[in-house]
């Protein structure tokens, strides 16, 4: 508990740190190497040969390097398409998560590749022009983004946004959660943190906006919120399926306490297609 705490608030005020100082270049390098790293995490889950997993990394690299220049008309493409992802994987993990178990023991690789890679074009291009109706034209990503210091709030919030509902999922299903989630997938997850998760970052976050900012939220706004802390736990639970398939504990031991990067982005996998589409569209 002590070395997650510490872990913890060291990689909040190193995230704070680069999204607040960091020219938007180095930002956007740091961020990729993350995604890469994970991606690596992700395959040495697997039980895949060390020349296929080899392969795999490379694809990754050389479709983060073809991506970073495309049309707005694509991106918003592959924006549905992680839309249609994540619902199909969100609803097979209510309804019948032995499924997708079952779907991971063969496709875990290509699994990654697209939840992982659907995320990092998202934050890479969460840029000052993201929400111009541009149409045909190449959208600004982080690399050359002038104006980024408009949008590093955004990176603020997003963290802020999925670190309220991890917390608070973890201390109220810690100190009175009894009814268990879904047992068989993530068996210290109760119903009680679930809530929570959901309700209390909504509640802080949209007082926030109507006290002190003084902000006219929609009721887009909250079901977007809601939805953002939903995903969350989507997230969670979809890694941890992918952990049990394989029978591993963590992703890694990079991180003490927490385990490996993968543990900590895995709630950041749905919430920032939803965050952006909250935003940015």
């Amino acid at each position: 508990m002590k070395s997650r705490i510490i872990t913890g608030s060291l990689l909040a005020l190193t995230f704070i740190f680069c999204i607040l100082l960091l020219p938007s270049f180095v930002l956007g390098i740091l961020l990729t190497s993350l995604f890469v790293y994970a991606f690596i995490e992700w395959l040495s889950l697997t039980s895949l040969t060390n020349q296929i997993k080899i392969i795999y990394i490379l694809l990754f690299i050389i479709t983060i390097f073809i991506s970073l220049n495309i049309s707005r008309d694509i991106f918003y493409d592959l924006i549905i398409v992680a839309i249609i992802f994540w619902t199909l994987v969100a609803s097979v993990i209510i309804f019948n998560a032995s499924l997708l178990k079952s779907i991971l023991s063969k496709l875990a690789p290509v699994f990654g590749f697209v939840s992982l890679y659907l995320t990092w074009i998202i934050i890479i291009h969460m840029s000052s022009q993201a929400s111009l109706p541009v149409i045909n034209q190449s959208i600004t990503n982080i690399f050359e983004d002038d104006n980024f210091d408009n949008v590093r709030g955004y990176f603020l919030f997003i963290i802020a946004i999925v670190s309220l509902s991890d917390i608070s999922g973890y201390l109220v299903g810690k100190t009175l959660g009894k009814t268990k989630l879904c047992e068989s997938i993530s068996p210290n997850k109760t119903v009680e943190g679930f809530f929570a998760s959901i309700f209390i970052p909504s509640i802080l976050f949209i007082s926030y906006f109507i006290i002190f900012k003084e902000y006219p939220l929609l009721g887009l706004d909250f079901l977007l919120m809601i939805m953002c802390c939903i995903s969350c736990t989507i997230g969670d639970l979809f890694i941890s399926i992918l952990k049990r398939t394989y029978n591993k504990k963590d992703s890694g031991s990079l991180l003490p306490g927490h385990g490996g990067l993968l543990d900590r982005l895995d709630s950041y996998l749905p919430a920032t297609i939803v965050f952006y589409y909250w935003m940015f569209i």
